[in-house]
């Protein structure tokens, strides 16, 4: 697979940053340093070799931290296996990012929770995903697959706040 990825946040209509200390220590946390490069940080562990999952180098990148536009990054080719999407995930629920998905369907992955519905441009095209799992169902499967997965899931577990009828 060969999907294009866009992390940012947003509130409403504009790009606001991200937790910048959030990605300073899940970087930290897995050996891992941003590298001035191309695409602005590239990702290299501690001994100079480029981020890889699963044996195979990822463009996964990163805006440098000291920059002082709101903080994106992304993947250009997201092969979508298991521990990169673990990855993304992570990063992404450390950061504060939503992941844009330019092919669509969904078009809006929103990592536990961490935007407000009000802070969406559209609420029909976003998967609200709780863990990495999720987030490979959303994007590999049909999105109406996963919406109905989700459906019964939570229909599994009321509101305790709701009234019943």
């Amino acid at each position: 697979m060969g999907f294009s990825l866009t992390f940012m946040r947003i509130k409403q209509d504009e790009q606001v940053d991200a937790d910048r200390g959030g990605v300073a220590d899940f970087l930290e946390r897995r050996g891992l340093q941003l590298v001035a490069g191309r695409y602005g940080g590239e990702i290299f562990d501690l001994d100079g070799k480029p981020l890889s999952f699963d044996d195979r180098f990822s463009d996964l990148y990163l805006d440098p931290l000291d920059k002082s536009d709101p903080l994106s990054g992304g993947i250009f080719h997201a092969s979508l296996t298991g521990a990169e999407c673990e990855f993304i995930y992570e990063l992404c629920v450390a950061a504060g990012f939503m992941i844009v998905n330019p092919s669509g369907d969904p078009t809006f992955l929103v990592p536990q929770r961490n935007h407000a519905p009000e802070d969406l441009p559209e609420l029909d095209d976003v998967a609200w995903v709780e863990s990495a799992a999720e987030l490979l169902q959303a994007l590999t499967g049909s999105f109406d697959e996963f919406r109905a997965y989700r459906n019964k899931v939570l229909s599994q577990y009321p509101d305790p706040g709701r009234k019943r009828l």
